[in-house]
């Protein structure tokens, strides 16, 4: 039961029933050619039998043969026993010399011109006490108008037969001349059962219906195993057009769909990568506008609990520099109030810190952050990506502000993103560097490279622009066509110093 279901869900997948669907049009069209082709078989044969073509064509080679019985008729009298002798080779010869009929046996005369019976095939075909009479024209119906029609020297094959429709026979009359050609010395009559549309079908439909079977097999399997092959490349286009939906739905937008055909699945593919990045950019505008909503929150929040517990501070600093001289005990109680105080709020910034750190950079930092989205990009891209980290602390990783990793995260985001859609690349290096005046990132990849005006339009290379701007760092992009791309961007050490000491905590 288990291995009916598992066949029958095979037979369910796009690959098969493409390939079926291949399979069953090509025996399709061969049947169809195979129809037709016995259609227009069987019409040409109709036209045949019905058009007296081939008793022409048998009157016409028989006229090579008969010119053999010359030397009995030119005698005086016709030597009846050399053609007695000379019927009876013919009419016992596997090969007909006058092949009227597709039976066994064929009827045969000899005529002279004086219309006297000179010989028959089978003997006894007209009695053999006929022979030497003259040629009773009734005993066998049809036969006097060709007859006649030869020994009156007509050379009209059309003249010669007649086709008796009552029974199918057809008799040929074929004139004997001399050696001058100018006088008729007798005549070969051809008696025989004649073609029918029925006895021609009946040897041509055997042979055309074991090559009917033979193609219809090779046909089958050349239609399958094409089928299979085409199948097997549309399924793979949309396997890949899956994996990068559901890395979509999952909310990675580098993921991009390589498909350079111009059919209706890659212009499909194009515009999905479009509405991809379309939508990362989308998604990068949110988080933005969540930002400054974030933002003024916090403002409001240091407002009501930071800013308020500041002044407390201060008011508690003011009252031991009035009181410190004439009364240092009460100072020291104030100075202790405030020492409590800047330490609440301490921990209220840490939390505050805590609270802005990104989930992708949360409790991981950045190197370690980069080098897992790394691994799972090039996992789906198929382009071999690796990080690598310089400088001092490189291994315990310097302190950034949450601003800068979050920067330098989503730049490289933007980067893969590029090199994926755009360079047909096989590598890509990401360089995290720590220098003394600032940190710098470079993502450098061979792909196909790009003509660089200097003028971007792109929405990705501004947005990677106004980042690193914002910072006070600065971005360049290096490229020529076959040679790939390198992008370089450096921050200030001053902009990748944590806002307070208090962050180090969370």
């Amino acid at each position: 039961m288990g291995t009916r279901s598992s066949l029958t869900d095979r037979f369910r997948q796009l690959r098969w029933k493409l390939t079926l669907s291949y399979t069953g049009v090509t025996v399709g069209a061969l049947l169809t050619v195979e129809l037709v082709l016995l259609g227009a078989v069987s019409i040409g044969l109709v036209i045949l039998v019905n058009s007296g073509f081939l008793p022409t064509l048998l009157i016409e080679t028989a006229s090579i043969y008969a010119p053999a019985l010359r030397p009995y008729l030119a005698q005086s009298p016709p030597n009846q026993e050399g053609i007695a002798i000379w019927l009876e080779r013919v009419g016992t010869s596997t090969s007909k010399i006058i092949p009227l009929t597709f039976e066994a046996t064929d009827e045969m005369l000899v005529v002279g011109s004086d219309e006297r019976l000179h010989g028959a095939w089978p003997p006894d075909l007209l009695g053999s006490n006929r022979i030497g009479q003259p040629l009773d024209f009734g005993a066998i119906p049809g036969l006097a108008d060709p007859v006649q029609a030869a020994l009156a020297g007509e050379t009209d094959p059309k003249e010669l037969y007649t086709i008796v429709r009552a029974d199918n026979r057809v008799i040929m009359a074929v004139p004997i001349r001399d050696a001058d050609n100018e006088q008729v010395l007798g005549v070969l009559v051809g008696i025989g059962q004649g073609p029918t549309i029925k006895t021609l079908l009946g040897d041509l439909v055997p042979i055309l219906g074991i090559s009917l079977l033979f193609f219809t097999i090779v046909a089958g399997l050349v239609g399958t195993g094409f089928g299979f092959l085409a199948a097997r490349g549309l399924v793979q286009r949309f396997d890949t057009l899956a994996e990068a939906t559901l890395a979509w739905s999952q909310g990675d937008f580098s993921a991009f769909v390589d498909d350079p055909s111009g059919d209706e699945l890659g212009q499909l593919s194009h515009r999905l990568n479009r509405m991809a990045e379309q939508l990362e950019h989308l998604m990068e505008t949110r988080r933005e506008l969540a930002v400054l909503e974030e933002r003024n929150r916090l403002a409001r929040d240091l407002h009501d609990s930071v800013k308020q517990q500041a002044f407390a501070a201060a008011g508690q600093l003011d009252a031991v520099q009035t009181l410190l001289e004439r009364d240092p005990k009460a100072a020291a109680g104030h100075v202790a109030e405030a020492i409590h105080l800047i330490d609440e709020l301490r921990r209220e910034l840490a939390g505050i810190l805590r609270e802005l750190r990104p989930a992708a950079l949360k409790g991981e930092g950045l190197v370690a952050t980069l080098r897992e989205y790394s691994s799972g990009w090039s996992r789906r891209a198929g382009i071999t990506a690796r990080v690598h980290v310089q400088g001092e602390r490189a291994q315990g990783e310097r302190s950034l502000s949450l601003e800068v990793e979050q920067t330098l995260f989503r730049i490289v985001q933007e980067a893969l993103s590029n090199v994926a859609r755009h360079s047909q690349a096989k590598r890509v290096e990401i360089l995290l560097a720590y220098g003394a005046d600032g940190i710098s990132l470079t993502v450098d990849d061979d792909g196909q490279g790009f003509v660089v005006d200097g003028e971007h339009k792109g929405l990705g290379l501004r947005s990677m622009h106004e980042r690193v701007g914002s910072l006070g760092g600065t971005l360049a992009v290096e490229s020529a066509p076959g040679k790939g791309t390198r992008l370089s961007c450096t921050v200030p050490v001053d902009s990748s110093r944590e806002v307070g000491e208090g962050g180090s905590d969370g």
